[in-house]
């Protein structure tokens, strides 16, 4: 009975690897994607082994993580406050701080007369972002310029547009080029190789201008994503870019030079993909190419066509974080996060999936504040943030003065009048995030 049971197990054993070794074999000759229909069986069949063969790899690395003591983070916030938090209350909105002064002996006479706080990233998946200091994306900032596109005087938007405008017209300036596809690329990407390739007569798909493209944004401090598009005509590969003018995502597309915006303000991928089910508001939107309005119908409703479906890959710090194709956060079945909702079709692809928003569209560099009494006629502020590879808290007081802080705390000693401050954070690069406000009017009466 006992070699019954150990020749099943071993019978057993056998058909998974042989299983195993099929998929693996689809996987390696179809490595670099396929031809087929988006939709096709033929598809199907190649996803599947694809998502079988890194969740087999992915099984041992949690387990026993080789390269978690080398991975390099970058930073998002202040070190540990030097202050403590009290283990009273502590006030974040302009109600429970003005219940506070109206209890209060000192500050009774205090009144909030504005408040304005901001809110910190609740999504529930890690994104690994490319940390600052680093010589290859510093390398890409001085050999291109690209610090030139930075100018002081334009908002963020400009910026944005102006790189992926200029990265469109370095891909397609040089002339006699080979017709083929680009056969190879490190699936590290990296934007020097690319553009070098590019410089010497070598084509590329729309993923490679999307990860160029990313790099590019953050050799001088902005933050993008890659991002994927698949639909049953078709599929593409564009960038988000957290686009502080905007408060938002945006979609840029260095591949055909495109945005999408309605009512003159630019949209991200997700509210182009709700755009299919309103087809009102898809009549509204507009494609800008070039900065000029798409005319032709028909290509704009298929371009609009491929936002059907959408995955986000969850890492832009390829230069510094670089792995072998098994590794989970190497590759987009593992390291992708995909959208679903009613309008998706569900994607055997994608090992991560998510219907609710704030886990892909979350906030960047936004200032979290809590108000602790000090004593007297002291507050004390406690300051958060998620931004980014994190330099320091810009604090500007209503006087005019302005004082850099690297912690999260500081003290603020209120005076008859008016007091008022906007503090914002500030990353590596000199980018600032949006302001939060705190304005208190206290007239203390005399008292004997």
């Amino acid at each position: 009975m006992m070699n019954r049971f150990v020749k099943y197990l071993a019978g057993l054993g056998l058909v998974l690897i042989l299983l195993f070794l099929t998929f693996l074999a689809i996987t390696l000759i179809f490595r670099k994607g396929d031809p087929y229909h988006p939709a096709s069986r033929m598809r199907a069949a190649i996803w599947l082994s694809k998502r079988i063969v890194a969740e087999t790899a992915a099984l041992p690395v949690s387990i026993w993580d080789p390269y978690r003591e080398s991975y390099r983070f970058a930073s998002s916030g202040p070190p540990v406050h030097s202050g403590q938090m009290s283990s009273g209350s502590s006030f974040s909105n302009p109600e429970s701080l003005q219940d506070f002064f109206n209890s209060s002996a000192d500050l009774r006479e205090a009144v909030v007369t504005r408040f304005i706080n901001g809110s910190l990233p609740s999504t529930r998946f890690d994104f690994y972002y490319q940390p600052a200091n680093e010589q290859l994306p510093d390398s890409l900032a001085n050999l291109y310029n690209l610090k030139k596109l930075k100018d002081s005087k334009a908002d963020d938007y400009d910026v944005l547009t102006k790189t992926m405008s200029w990265l469109h017209d370095k891909f397609r300036e040089v002339s006699g080029r080979r017709k083929e596809p680009l056969p190879e690329v490190d699936f590290n990407f990296n934007a020097l190789d690319i553009l070098y390739r590019a410089a010497h007569g070598e084509r590329f798909w729309c993923s490679e201008f999307s990860t160029t493209l990313v790099q590019c944004l953050a050799a001088i401090g902005y933050t993008a994503r890659y991002v994927m598009l698949n639909s049953q005509t078709g599929g593409h590969v564009l960038c988000e870019a957290w686009c502080e003018t905007y408060g938002k995502w945006i979609i840029l597309d260095p591949y055909f030079n495109r945005i999408v915006t309605l009512g003159n303000e630019p949209l991200n991928v997700y509210e182009i993909h709700r755009l299919l089910a309103e087809p009102e508001q898809r009549q509204r939107a507009v494609i800008l190419q070039h900065g000029n309005i798409l005319a032709d119908r028909g290509e704009k409703d298929f371009y609009l066509s491929l936002f059907r479906n959408f995955a986000v890959r969850m890492r832009n710090d390829w230069f510094t974080n670089r792995y072998p194709h098994w590794y989970p956060l190497s590759n987009s079945v593992m390291n992708a996060l995909e959208w679903q909702d009613e309008l998706t079709y569900d994607n055997i692809y994608y090992k991560h999936e998510t219907n609710r928003l704030e886990d892909l569209y979350w906030p960047l560099n936004r200032v979290r504040m809590a108000v602790q009494p000090g004593g007297g006629e002291q507050l004390n502020l406690f300051l958060e943030t998620f931004t980014p590879n994190f330099s320091h808290f810009l604090v500007r007081y209503n006087n005019g003065h302005d004082i850099s802080i690297q912690n999260g705390f500081f003290e603020w000693k209120l005076h008859p009048g008016l007091n008022g401050l906007e503090i914002t954070s500030v990353n590596q690069w000199g980018i600032r995030g949006r302001p939060v406000c705190l304005e208190i009017e206290w007239r203390p009466q005399s008292r004997k």
